[in-house]
């Protein structure tokens, strides 16, 4: 079945979102995780829904939140000694 031009994604939708594309699929993976794990706890959901379509429609529709945290805010417990 030949994929119609309307199912494409183009990277320009994801990256008006967010800026960098590898963090962009961190973003969505980590969305799609939450969403799966919704489901395993017992969320309807249709049964030809996919968790990572799902995330990157929401990361489009800027229905996902997110922000960075700088290295300096973070608290020394979660580096180990190499890292510090």
């Amino acid at each position: 079945m030949p994929t119609t031009i309307e199912k494409l994604v183009l990277i320009e939708k994801i990256t008006d979102r967010i800026a960098n594309r590898y963090e962009a699929v961190r973003v969505m993976a980590k969305e799609a995780r939450r969403l799966n794990s919704l489901i395993i706890r017992g969320a309807q959901a249709d049964a030809d829904f996919k968790p990572t379509t799902a995330a990157l429609n929401r990361v489009i529709d800027d229905k996902v939140k997110y922000e960075y945290v700088e290295r300096e805010e973070m608290p020394d417990e979660m580096f180990t000694e190499d890292e510090k």
